[in-house]
């Protein structure tokens, strides 16, 4: 999966002399976080976030009237308060690159540059959907945990016991066991005949972690 399939196209964004008060009522009325900041409505040169407006705003605790509030908003501009050259990514990246991006760096979003253009932004959220549409877990089916040796021809034994039972294999993952000569396997499946193949898997002598 790349980054095109999952990024929000057409992102709303501002111009890097639009007012901070323009910026704060384009997040309420889209109801987003994030606001990639434009040049001349072309290049890309900043991102303005809900926690950039916050620090920025006039404490609570102020004394002045909320016409002069009103009256600094509109005259502190974007450019003044955005974070300059953010972190981008290209469309054809794949989604788990992004979301390293994503992790490592700690930002909310990226926004999705190709050829020097903005053609969308990716948020964390789009990651999170993206991890639960690969893992299957939004539809039907039953997911196991397996560990298994970490060489060759493993998962492959498992998929023709699998295959005895007429499984459908809706996701496969893996992360890490405590064991480095091990590997766990986490499938998601579909199957009529889920109580006999947990009781085939432990018959054939395969580690099953969990089923459920």
């Amino acid at each position: 999966m790349n980054v095109a399939k999952r990024m929000k196209r057409n992102p709303v964004y501002v111009d890097e002399g639009d007012s901070m008060k323009k910026a704060m009522d384009l997040l309420k009325e889209h109801e987003i976080r994030h606001l990639p900041v434009l040049k001349d409505g072309e290049r890309l040169v900043g991102i303005l976030s809900e926690r950039d407006i916050k620090q920025a705003s006039p404490s609570p605790a102020t004394a002045l009237e909320i016409r002069e509030i009103y009256y600094l908003l509109d005259k502190v501009k974007v450019k003044q308060i955005m974070t300059r050259r953010p972190y981008t990514v290209s469309s054809s990246a794949p989604i788990e690159e992004a979301a390293l991006i994503i992790r490592e760096k700690k930002i909310g979003c990226l926004p999705v540059v190709d050829d020097g253009k903005l053609v969308g932004i990716l948020t964390e959220t789009d990651i999170i959907d993206a991890f639960i549409e690969a893992m299957g877990v939004s539809g039907p089916g039953y997911r196991i945990e397996i560990a298994l040796a970490n060489r060759p021809g493993m998962l492959f034994e498992v998929l023709k016991l699998l295959k005895d039972f007429d499984v459908n294999i809706v996701s496969v993952a893996t992360s890490p066991h405590d064991d480095p000569g091990r590997k766990v396997f986490i499938l998601r499946i579909e199957t009529r005949n889920y109580k006999v193949l947990k009781a085939a898997i432990k018959k054939s002598g395969f580690d099953l972690l969990s089923a459920d």
